[in-house]
């Protein structure tokens, strides 16, 4: 039988209004089950992928499933038979959500890491363990400094496999648009929510009391996307962040970015020093909703599906590969 489709069954046994956790995480959680099959099927694509890329039953590998707060894939993936499963995930409460997950369904990751990748890397040494591929659902938008982040995974193994997903889509227009509207609000906040930018020049005039409003203006708005760390350290250098995007912006307090949208260029100019190499593939929509929109995610799916599934030669394949990535509801960053 269709391991998704059973997989699908044991979370529709999750009655998440008798569970203890947040209302965050529990909206969060909600939301997942809600389009389970969908989502269900992201990871067995994810895992697919990575089980292509190195060439390993999954019996043979140690993946990670650094984590998007609920813990699922790493559960799928020990469903599936996957060797040794380690969950890492931030945000402790988003862990203890995933436990009470796992205790329900009948399958758990072999290690639980509660913390970022310094966490794993120390885990990694003192078990002396080192993982043949990492999968990251909708996480690497929201990474504060990607450099740090993949000179850190280079650190625990050069030749590890990675899929990435992330919704933040360069290629769809409408998903960008939706995007930019997230990120503004996000930015100037509302009547009842402080923005970031106003976090940003409180604190600048916190640090510089004697600073003019003119002055407090200019560095609130040329310190977007910086921690109060680093915002000090740029308004002492007298050196302006400057984005090259007019809309990607992170909480100051945490460095979590809003949905960051980055060109294919600027991740392959991350990787490069590494010796890692870049893929990009279209994600599917889904087609388990109902009526209309049902109909259309079938339609795009077909037009995703004609995109060639390696590197585009060739007029034809190109624009098919184009035009698949510019309908996708998300994308896939493949790093080998």
């Amino acid at each position: 039988m269709n391991p998704i489709s059973n997989f699908v069954k044991r979370l529709d046994t999750i009655d998440v209004s008798r569970q203890f956790m947040s209302d965050y995480c529990r909206v969060s959680l909600n939301r997942t089950l809600a389009a389970s099959e969908y989502y269900v099927e992201i990871y067995h694509n994810s895992l697919e992928k990575c089980l292509e890329l190195a060439s390993l039953s999954p019996e043979e590998i140690v993946i990670v499933d650094y984590g998007g707060g609920h813990g699922l894939l790493s559960a799928y993936a020990k469903y599936l038979g996957f060797g040794r499963v380690v969950y890492v995930d931030i945000n402790p409460e988003a862990v203890r959500m995933a436990e009470q997950v796992f205790e329900i369904i009948g399958f758990k990751p072999d290690e639980i890491i509660t913390g970022d990748v310094s966490r794993l890397i120390e885990w990694c040494h003192i078990s002396d363990v080192m993982p043949n591929a990492l999968v990251s659902i909708d996480v690497i938008e929201h990474i504060y400094v990607l450099d740090d982040f993949f000179g850190a995974l280079h650190s625990i193994s050069p030749k590890m496999k990675m899929v990435f997903t992330t919704a933040s889509t360069p290629y769809n227009s409408r998903v960008v648009r939706n995007l930019h509207r997230s990120m503004q609000a996000d930015e100037l906040g509302t009547t009842t929510r402080k923005g970031f930018w106003q976090k940003r020049r409180d604190y600048i005039q916190s640090e510089w009391s004697d600073m003019s409003e003119r002055e407090l203006d200019y560095w609130a708005d040329n310190t977007r996307g910086l921690i109060y760390d680093d915002v000090k350290r740029a308004v002492e250098s007298q050196s302006p962040n400057l984005l090259c995007d007019d809309y990607n912006t992170c909480d100051p307090v945490t460095g979590s970015w809003t949905e960051r949208i980055l060109p294919e260029e600027d991740y392959r100019q991350i990787l490069m020093p590494y010796g890692w190499s870049l893929d990009v593939k279209p994600g599917h929509y889904n087609v388990h909703r109902k009526g209309l929109k049902a109909i259309a995610s079938r339609r795009n799916n077909k037009v995703i599906a004609l995109s060639p599934t390696n590197s585009p030669r060739g007029f034809r394949q190109r624009r098919r590969y184009k035009r698949a990535l510019s309908i996708a509801p998300f994308i896939y960053l493949i790093v080998s």
